[in-house]
């Protein structure tokens, strides 16, 4: 009985610790924090899919309120977190071991974008919130945009409740969440189409970066020295600010 035990365990803690399992349990965190909100204030709403015709982007979490519009994209990360709103990647660090990923804040920049194209006549600034688990020490992170927020999940609806100016009224709410609700692809094979598109643009950019092309505008990218060392800037700037 015992080595049924043992096995099942070990299976257990394969699957909570894939990245499927952790992006789970980081979601149900954001969702219990963000519960936490006015009903009669905020309209709610996760794992958004939409398509603007030329490409389809999932959001984790938006949140329409008397104060705006909040972008959330939850990242379930362990160890010190190390980035800054202009580069390229961020860095992850456990113990002596390192990894890269995706800038998040302009992951959600681009999440932010889709969201201007269904709401066009919506001319304030959309608030992006990147939502760490607190199994993450934000060691150094520099953000210096005044509608950008780099935090822990627990601290989702104090940032939301920080707004206060009111910008939209109850009957705007519901029709803009609604408009998300019926735009909201929930078809799997879209759905997987999206995957697959990432995918094919994260290889897109690497080729690009291969040959030295920015891959924002596709303008020649030149050698640099900043505060953190040499990197890889789009020779447009300032109307581009890519680095590598």
């Amino acid at each position: 009985m015992s080595f049924f035990i043992l096995c099942f365990m070990i299976i257990l803690a394969a699957v909570l610790n894939s990245p499927i399992a952790k992006g789970f349990v980081g979601e149900l965190g954001v969702r219990f924090a963000l519960s936490k909100l006015d009903k009669e204030d905020f309209r709610v709403l996760h794992n958004i899919t939409l398509s603007d015709g030329k490409k389809t982007t999932q959001i984790d979490h938006v949140v329409i309120g008397r104060t705006g519009i909040f972008v959330i994209e939850t990242k379930n990360y362990k160890g010190w977190i190390f980035g800054s709103e202009n580069s390229a990647k961020w860095t992850q660090t456990i113990y002596n071991s390192k990894r890269q990923f995706q800038n998040p804040i302009r992951q959600n920049y681009g999440h932010i974008k889709m969201l201007e194209h269904y709401f066009p006549g919506y001319k304030q600034p959309m608030v992006s919130i990147i939502s760490f688990s607190g199994n993450s020490t934000l060691k150094k992170v520099d953000v210096a945009s005044p509608h950008v927020h780099v935090i822990h999940t627990a601290g989702l609806a104090r940032i939301i409740r920080s707004y206060q100016e009111t910008l939209l009224t109850k009957p705007a709410i519901a029709a803009f969440a609604e408009h998300l609700v019926k735009a909201n692809i929930k078809d799997f094979k879209a759905k997987k189409q999206h995957v697959q598109t990432i995918k094919e643009t994260q290889q897109q950019k690497k080729r690009q970066l291969f040959a030295n092309t920015c891959p924002n505008c596709g303008s020649p990218l030149v050698s640099r020295v900043g505060k953190h060392g040499n990197f890889k800037g789009c020779s447009s700037f300032p109307n581009c600010r890519f680095t590598a």
